[in-house]
């Protein structure tokens, strides 16, 4: 554990950041009463600031141009904000300087009512890209760095009105320049079958599957064609297509002793999130070689982006009060 911090807010979602100039690690919170901010550069204990008072349910930092992507509002809509205004906003509130705030945020009007989102660098093309679904469409948003804003590049429309899929989770083809977003996975003889939407030919393969879908809490793309995902108690290495990998020094399927609701890929292994703690497994070997167990409190992995943030909150706690964690860890090879 490398810091803590106290809060009283509802988080909903987390990332981080890098400050262009100063160099500094912020952590940006997405919570019930608004969007957080907290320096980890801070000597002394950090210190949660608001930069916005409207609700957020998911957020994505653009590190490169200090851009940042939120679902926010009860009403929701899909925001762009400059984060470095955002924070001279804030500064300019703390020394009670009187001058017009600059207009740090803005709604993409398009994305009213918008229940999900995922967003990307593609290593291939550079290009930042926001996959988002509305109650009518798959839109696709492109960061312009020349008009600097996110621009509507793709508009797919969805198959029924208000669908609302288990799984929104973005996989890249190096010979595609958009990407594909998996929405529901489902067990299959050899592997898994992945129901998409293809924002480059724009067609939706869905397969009319008569089984439920799997409770897929994990889809991540860890190679170029290789994806992490994590349903039940287990731990499924796939390729692009949903077809079990096979490698001589590794485990295609890792399997834990409990269910998990989360989980991060590291060199060497996988850490396993429950409500209880976290469950480290060797990915040659299957065996744990990380854990944290403490029945009198409940976990929830925030984010693991760029570092592992993890919640804490005493058990049957009736309260809003919970700590944060910022974890670094390493499972031996």
């Amino acid at each position: 554990v490398v810091s803590t911090q106290s809060t009283e807010a509802v988080v909903s979602t987390q990332s981080t950041g890098t400050h262009p100039s100063k160099e500094e690690t912020y952590v940006l919170l997405g919570t019930e009463q608004g969007l957080y901010t907290l320096n980890l550069a801070t000597k002394d204990d950090p210190t949660m600031v608001i930069l916005s008072a409207k609700r957020v349910t998911w957020l994505s930092v653009y590190d490169k141009h200090n851009w940042l992507l939120t679902i926010s509002a009860d009403h929701p809509y899909l925001y762009s904000h400059n984060l470095l205004l955002l924070h001279e906003n804030v500064k300019d509130e703390e020394r009670q300087v009187s001058r017009k705030k600059l207009m740090a945020s803005q709604r993409l009007n398009e994305t009213r009512g918008v229940k999900k989102a995922c967003a990307v660098l593609v290593p291939y093309t550079k290009e930042y890209l926001c996959c988002v679904l509305t109650p009518t469409s798959f839109l696709l948003y492109m960061w312009r760095a020349d008009r600097v804003k996110f621009e509507c590049v793709k508009s797919i429309p969805t198959p029924i009105q208000d669908y609302c899929p288990p799984l929104f989770e973005s996989i890249i083809r190096p010979d595609e320049p958009y990407p594909s977003i998996c929405v529901s996975v489902y067990l299959g003889d050899a592997g898994l079958i992945m129901e998409t939407v293809n924002f480059n030919s724009g067609s939706l393969f869905l397969g009319g599957q008569t089984s439920p879908p799997l409770p897929v809490t994990t889809l991540r793309q860890i190679e170029s064609d290789t994806l992490l995902v994590g349903f039940d108690n287990r731990a499924m290495f796939v390729n692009r297509n949903g077809i079990q990998k096979s490698a001589s020094k590794a485990k295609s399927v890792l399997t834990f002793s409990i269910p998990i609701s989360s989980m991060v890929f590291l060199e060497g292994g996988v850490l396993g999130f429950h409500r209880a703690g976290m469950e480290g497994r060797n990915l040659t070997t299957g065996m744990i070689e990380a854990e944290v167990k403490d029945e009198s409190k409940q976990f929830r992995l925030l984010s693991s982006a760029r570092m592992i943030i993890l919640e804490s909150r005493i058990a049957n706690d009736t309260t809003n009060n919970s700590n944060l964690y910022v974890l670094t860890s390493r499972l031996s090879e």
